[in-house]
């Protein structure tokens, strides 16, 4: 049997760096795509093609090791075969393509793991739960190489569409399945992911081991506002991790309250991605000179509101402009990026039956 599955691309509407410190996120589901395409093998060995990156890994189905320093395709394996969902004896012959863009902040790692956690088990007779993939997704990507981040990724790109995403318990609540009017502008900048997610995180523990709180939602913005700098104990840096985690959790608690209702404010919603991108902007200086004028130009073009997603530093920026997104794609254009008009979509899915 040759199965082929697609898994959609990400981008995150509220809650930018808030998945790794246990607080809630808005992220959505997009029409760019990673598919695979392959079948069980006639020996033990695992064949998969990369032709994206002129790439081709193969390894043994038994006794794995990983050679790599993001191994996926062999963790994936690992997880699966560990969980018992699939053989340890058994190969596979595969081939991965993909429309999202890499090193771009639409998660096109977190795509590759939940696709191949997903294609594996169905490929072998064990499907498995939304939630169960997103799980061994998240492990295999991050609790496997010891990485700094979150679920969030894994969840909504399973899930699909638009969702509010928790952590503390684990819940994934749809939110929308429609989201007129987003624009995705990539800037071509490459960037590091996990160095900044590290630094970031480094930073929120620093101040909460200092104020001696377990959580960031304990905190208000009043209680942050007027820290300041300790020599020796509290770097400047590590405030404004904080204060940034802060004001994104109150600004994503408004656009939860708000896209709950049956006609949700736009101009209100593209208010607060605005404050949101200010606050990543500012406190956590994972914005860059070409990202800002790409906001500029879709700002001027006729978005009601945009924000850097991912973790920054590079990648892409998005643009909610319902009704102009041709015009600001085209301004977005004029600023050297490349762009995308994007719809909300199912999470991952099987193509043939």
């Amino acid at each position: 049997m040759i199965l082929t599955m697609k898994a959609p691309g990400r981008i995150v509407l509220f809650g930018e760096h808030q998945d790794y410190l246990g607080l809630p996120v808005i992220p959505a589901a997009v029409n760019l795509y990673m598919t695979i395409t392959g079948e069980k093998a006639n020996s033990s060995k695992y064949h998969i093609e990369l032709p994206d990156i002129k790439d081709t890994q193969s390894f043994f189905a038994t006794n794995i090791r990983y050679k790599l320093p993001r191994d996926y395709l062999r963790s994936g394996v690992k997880v699966l075969q560990e969980n018992e969902i699939i053989p340890h004896g058994q190969g596979v012959f595969a081939r991965i393509t993909s429309d999202i863009p890499m090193q771009a902040g639409l998660s096109s790692s977190s795509a590759l793991c939940v696709i191949w956690i997903s294609f594996l088990a169905e490929l072998f007779n064990n499907p498995l739960t939304p939630m169960e993939i997103t799980k061994f997704a998240h492990q295999a990507e991050v609790l496997e190489f010891n990485e700094p981040g979150g679920m969030q990724d894994h969840m909504v790109i399973t899930h699909g569409y638009v969702n509010f995403e928790e952590f503390d318990p684990i819940r994934c609540t749809q939110l929308l399945t429609e989201l007129p009017g987003i624009v995705i502008g990539n800037s071509l900048e490459k960037k590091d992911t996990l160095t900044t997610l590290e630094t970031i995180k480094s930073g929120v523990r620093n101040c909460l081991e200092y104020l001696q709180v377990t959580k960031v939602r304990e905190l208000t913005i009043n209680d942050v506002k007027e820290l300041n700098p300790i020599k020796g104990q509290l770097d400047e840096f590590s405030l404004n991790t904080l204060k940034s985690a802060v004001i994104n959790y109150e600004l994503t608690r408004k656009a939860h309250l708000e896209l709950q209702k049956s006609t949700w404010n736009k101009e209100y919603i593209g208010t607060l991605m605005n404050r949101h991108h200010a606050s990543l902007r500012d406190h956590l200086n994972v914005s860059t000179p070409k990202i800002e004028a790409m906001i500029k130009a879709a700002m001027e073009a006729g978005a009601l509101g945009c924000k850097i997603t991912g973790s920054g530093n590079g990648g892409c920026m998005i643009a909610l402009c319902p009704g102009r997104e041709e015009e600001v794609s085209r301004a977005i254009q004029q600023e050297g990026a490349n762009t995308y008009i994007v719809c909300t979509v199912p999470g991952v899915f099987r193509v043939n039956e």
